[in-house]
């Protein structure tokens, strides 16, 4: 009897390895992005630029003329952000003057205003569904230089992405 049951375990064990794992599973992210496939992972501005121009419908032509200007765009952001790191209200000035500056360009390329603001929202919006998207897996999001955030910094982000969707709603 011992010896049938020991028989029966080990086939049962045998058929067990034999299986392969199920496929893991292909959710897609928020905005509509199908995640990398293991293995492969492309870098985030390459990500970021697909969505954007998805998300205007950018013609070759619009998108050889657009990203450049985006790029410099968005690395002035990024050298007022470093040069007003502690004074928050003089970021933020800084980068509405960056954004007038800014708009006419977009306007030039994009030929309207209605695409220009939509520029301006997909780039809060990509990074706002990047950050959720690493929270969602389990990553700490990192601040400058590759220091973590500070818990106080995110609180004040969660605080003004809720002042934003209150007013939107209004």
């Amino acid at each position: 009897m011992k010896r049938f049951l020991l028989i029966i375990l080990m086939g049962i064990a045998a058929i067990a390895q034999a299986q392969e794992p199920p496929p893991p599973k292909m959710g897609r992210m928020q905005g509509g992005m199908p995640p990398p496939p293991p293995g492969d992972r492309p870098n985030i501005q390459a990500i970021k630029v697909a969505y954007i121009t998805k998300q205007l419908n950018l013609s070759a032509e619009e998108a050889q003329q657009f990203w450049p200007v985006h790029n410099a765009y968005m690395a002035e952001l990024k050298k007022a952000r470093d040069a007003n790191r502690e004074a928050e209200l003089a970021f933020e000035e800084q980068a509405l003057t960056i954004r007038k500056k800014y708009n006419n360009d977009f306007k030039r390329i994009l030929n309207g205003d209605e695409r220009v603001n939509k520029v301006f929202k997909l780039d809060r919006n990509f990074n706002d569904m990047m950050r959720q998207e690493m929270m969602k897996r389990g990553m700490k999001p990192k601040g400058p230089e590759g220091r973590p955030d500070k818990p106080e910094l995110r609180k004040r982000l969660m605080q003004r992405n809720r002042a934003d969707s209150t007013i939107k709603k209004n």
